[in-house]
This record gives C-alpha cells, sequence and structure tokens, in this order.
C-alpha cells in the first residue's frame, strides 16, 4: 500500500485488488477491444401453457408498447427491469394500455410478472376471475 501515510489505519486502505487485471491502454485508460466477448443470454426454459388467438394478440400489443416506452426491442420473455424500466415507464405502459382500450394493468402486477408473457397470463386471469 504505497503512497498511503505510516498512520492510516488499516481499516482505512482500500482492500487488495483483483487476481485479475483490466485490459490498459499505454495511456492507461481501459481497452475495450481487448476484453472477452459478452457472455450469450441464455434462452429461457419455461413451462408454455397453449396460447390462444387472442393471447398472441395481446402478447403483440403488449411488447409494441413496451418497445415504445421502453424504446429497445423487447421479446415476450425479456424481464422489464433488465430492459431498464422503471416505475414511470411503468405508469407510462399503464396508461398505453388504457388509451389502446386494453384491461387496466396495476403496477403492482407488473413489478409481479415482468415478462410480457407472465403480465398477460396474469391479465388473462384477472379477466377470467372477473367474468364469473
Amino acid at each position: 500500500m504505497s503512497g498511503l501515510p505510516a498512520s492510516c489505519p488499516t481499516t482505512c486502505s482500500p482492500p487488495p485488488s483483483p487476481h485479475w487485471t483490466l485490459p490498459l491502454t499505454a495511456n492507461g485508460k481501459l481497452d475495450a477491444t481487448k476484453l472477452p466477448p459478452p457472455a450469450a443470454p441464455r434462452p429461457s426454459v419455461r413451462d408454455e401453457a397453449p396460447r390462444t388467438a387472442a393471447a398472441d394478440d395481446l402478447i403483440a400489443c403488449l411488447t409494441d408498447i413496451w418497445s415504445d416506452v421502453l424504446g429497445v426491442p423487447v421479446d415476450p420473455d425479456d424481464d422489464f427491469f433488465e430492459l431498464g424500466g422503471n416505475s414511470l415507464s411503468a405508469v407510462r405502459i399503464g396508461a398505453a394500455l388504457r388509451a389502446r382500450g386494453l384491461p387496466s394493468l396495476r403496477l403492482r402486477e407488473l413489478y409481479r410478472h415482468p415478462t410480457v408473457r407472465a403480465t398477460v397470463a396474469s391479465l388473462e386471469g384477472t379477466d377470467e376471475h372477473l367474468r364469473t
């Protein structure tokens, strides 16, 4: 720990650096060209229930809404929060659903079911509960 005064307690000194180091340029900046490629996303393994045409339409509609609100391409199994979603985005999604005449979505449900597919399943379950 060179550079630290001798009177500095060990609890104030930074922890030892990790065993690996990041590749640096001659200027001391990160050399992004020498970094390993990012890990490929793992395909989701989910038990899918048989879908109806209405569910497919709702999935397509919600996917479009999420893409518009979040500003990124969205797949039905993408996680809302991993795509950069937050509470303001969730409110905007709810408003977009209401504007299109679709079932309302409570923010709590979006937090519990953070993918388009899970959200659609939740909305369909709510609709069936209200009909009976």
